[in-house]
């Protein structure tokens, strides 16, 4: 062997002899900093500031507790940083205690004691964590030092504090205001389609903007966020991990119990939604999040950026206390900054309008997930159209329209009365079916990706897929009501007797008879009134995820290629189906709120007539009018406000043309439409349901 010592072993490369460097200045610099120095940085860490938070005074404060951090690795400096910035807590906490008691909502004027206690809380929750790393045998708890800081009842004042700005924020959005009913959008639909109850019309009229905060909740900003530095539900999330792994080993044991066909009680709420609170709800965090919804919600609306900062931990953990609105701008940022990243080139597309899926689905399954996330320019052939985004936004229209197309038997209506989709369990009859889940999986993800809505409304339990969601017996009653009514009554009514059935499911597969178990031998053991919840349970999740399995992994598949999994997590069934196709309901008033004019004015007769007249369409022609204005039936979830032109947002503009023998035309690129000045208003009437019956599909030049 070698012989030891230093002969032929590499010298200390540049780092190590860097690192080394640095090693001994720290350990110089605890030996030499004196008491008053290090009290003397403390002292300044707890100065006021100058109250308008420059970046470099930030920076400042910053590198301050950097080097207060690095000191604390040393026990006597530990312990002297601690009870230097334990002195100035406790005042903190009085202070800002008596102050708030003292606040008024409307003239709250800004303070600096809650900026300090902010950086207080900061230093001291960074000093802890390092220390805990230096010496870990110490036992360090923060949470004894903040109690001895009886920080719990400064929480308290400032739960009472948000409490008194309960009316922070109305519920602005019409995307909001939908939510708010608690009903799916996709029964909105069939509601608007039959006219609106007086109920729901005022509702969506209350047209309220949300308020900008007031000032006292600017002015309690940095204490909400040192919450949050306190309460980061990382320990509770680790909990909620281990609770996962517990049940999940629960339900395998009992899944091979079943295998060997030892009965298995199903619980007697076979239909009910069972909200399982987990430990990050329970927990403070949890409970601060859901009391102040609104307040914390007003804060995200004015400044976005909190979400990646200190409210981190509202949208790790407990997102479910997001608006909508903030979710999906939070969406829209993320999905910009991936963008970013992405490099290629524009896709063109050439298709015919008759045979335009099997064109789009051609011409795109080669392409990458990365290319898919650039822009997609489409030209239908024999048409003139240019597609300056208005020829996209048709594509996309017609493409998912075509997608359920009985001939293609990829999904089947759901029996409920608004119109959606499931897919079909029997697709398998077209060969290439898989592949062509996958695709529509990734035509829905670019839509979502491209901020277009999509004519494609699914059942609440595919949204539950697509958003890795547990699919419950309750779904079933919007897929199959009459099947469902069924399970219902055998669940409350005594079946001896009655009822005879087995543990599998039939169906006719063009005239066969498909038999298949719902466990172990299924087809052979009777469904009795004491196993009939089980039954119930396995018939419920046959029907809506086991028989079309492939299917759904397929579709899963293509949609998670252009948006991950965990980017989408952040909705619910109902919101994402928001995401998907924007509003059910063309709101005339809306439209006309942010609506432009060219050489008409809002008082011009002409314009008069026009809005009357489209007050009188029914919702199909209000769609066909849409297409034909803007090239989409759909409204943005943020209303006719959010429009989108080729150049980014772009309003519904209203220009006059002249000749009254013309048609009404549109430039769909501009969300244009050029309205000829007619003499009267059944003359507007008359030309303008010509055009859009005939022109609200496919693209010449007027």
């Amino acid at each position: 062997g070698s012989p030891s010592g230093d002969v032929g072993s590499k010298p200390p490369s540049a780092d190590e002899q860097s690192l080394k460097r640095w090693s001994k200045i720290t350990q110089d610099m605890h030996t030499i900093l004196s008491q008053n120095s290090v009290l003397a940085l403390c002292h300044f860490l707890c100065q006021a500031g100058s109250g308008h938070g420059s970046t470099s005074e930030g920076d400042t404060f910053q590198m301050t507790t950097d080097i207060l951090v690095a000191l604390a690795a040393s026990q006597a400096h530990l312990d002297m940083v601690r009870s230097e910035l334990m002195r100035v807590l406790v005042s903190l906490v009085t202070d800002i205690e008596s102050s708030l008691a003292k606040c008024e909502i409307m003239t709250a004027e800004p303070s600096t004691l809650e900026t300090r206690f902010l950086r207080v809380v900061r230093a001291l929750a960074e000093v802890f964590k390092e220390a805990l790393k230096k010496m870990p045998e110490k036992e360090l708890k923060i949470e004894e030092f903040l109690d001895a800081a009886k920080i719990d009842t400064l929480w308290g004042a400032l739960d009472r504090t948000l409490d008194r700005l309960a009316d922070t924020e109305v519920i602005a959005t019409p995307a909001q205001r939908l939510l708010s009913l608690g009903v799916a959008p996709s029964a909105m639909r069939t509601e608007a389609a039959s006219g609106l109850s007086e109920e729901t019309k005022a509702h969506f009229a209350s047209n309220v903007q949300a308020a900008p905060p007031k000032p006292l909740l600017n002015r309690l900003l940095p204490l909400i966020e040192a919450f949050f530095v306190l309460h980061d539900g990382a320990k509770e999330a680790e909990q909620d991990k281990q609770d996962k792994e517990d049940k999940k080993k629960a339900k395998d044991q009992e899944e091979a119990q079943i295998a060997s066909g030892t009965p298995v009680a199903a619980g007697a709420k076979v239909f009910e939604e069972v909200d399982e609170v987990s430990f990050v709800e329970k927990s403070r965090l949890g409970q601060f999040c859901k009391r102040h919804r609104r307040p914390l919600n007003a804060l995200i609306k004015q400044t976005p950026g909190l979400l990646s900062k200190s409210f981190s931990p509202l949208l790790k953990h407990m997102s479910m206390c997001l608006d909508f609105d903030n979710k999906r701008a939070n969406f829209r940022a993320q999905l910009r900054s991936r963008r970013m990243e992405s490099r290629y080139e524009t896709i063109r597309l050439r298709v015919r309008r008759s045979e335009i899926f099997m064109d789009s689905y051609h011409q795109l399954r080669q392409r990458s997930s990365e290319e898919m996330r650039a822009k997609i320019q489409v030209q239908f052939q024999n048409e003139e159209g240019i597609d300056a985004g208005g020829v996209g936004k048709e594509w996309y229209t017609a493409l998912a329209r075509e997608s359920f197309n009985p001939n293609y038997a990829l999904f089947i209506q759901a029996g409920g009365k608004a119109c959606t989709y499931h897919p079909n369990a029997m697709s398998y009859f077209n060969q290439d079916h898989l592949q062509f889940f996958q695709f529509i999986g990734r035509i829905v993800g670019k839509a979502i990706h491209d901020g277009q809505n999509l004519e494609a409304w699914f059942t609440r339990g595919f949204y539950k897929h697509m958003l890795g969601k547990k699919v419950i017996p309750a779904d079933l009653e919007a897929f199959d009501p009459e099947y469902f009514s069924n399970l219902k009554w055998m669940l409350d009514h005594d079946i001896t007797g009655i009822v005879e059935l087995h543990f599998c499911a039939e169906s006719d597969e063009l005239g066969r008879q498909k038999i298949v178990d719902l466990k172990p031998n299924g087809r052979n053991l009777p469904v009795t009134n004491e196993n009939k919840h089980e039954y119930i349970q396995l018939m419920a999740e046959h029907k809506m995820t086991n028989s079309v399995r492939q299917q759904i992994d397929a579709f899963l598949k293509g949609l998670h290629e252009i948006v991950p999994p965990e980017m989408l997590s952040l909705f619910d069934d109902k919101e994402l189906e928001l995401l998907i196709s924007g509003l059910p309901d063309i709101d005339v008033e809306d439209l006309k709120a942010n609506t432009e004019y060219h050489n008409y004015t809002p008082q011009s007769e002409q314009v008069q007539w026009f809005w009357k007249v489209m007050s009188e369409f029914t919702q199909e022609q209000r769609a066909w009018f849409l297409q034909f204005a803007t090239g989409t039936t759909r409204v943005p979830v943020e209303g006719f406000k959010g429009l989108v032109g080729m150049r980014g947002p772009q309003k519904f503009s209203i220009h006059r043309a002249y000749g009254a023998d013309r048609l009404p035309s549109a430039h769909t690129c501009f969300n244009q439409l050029d309205l000829p000045d007619y003499p009267s208003e059944d003359v507007l009437r008359e030309k303008l349901l010509q055009a859009v019956r005939d022109g609200h599909e496919g693209f010449g030049f007027a």
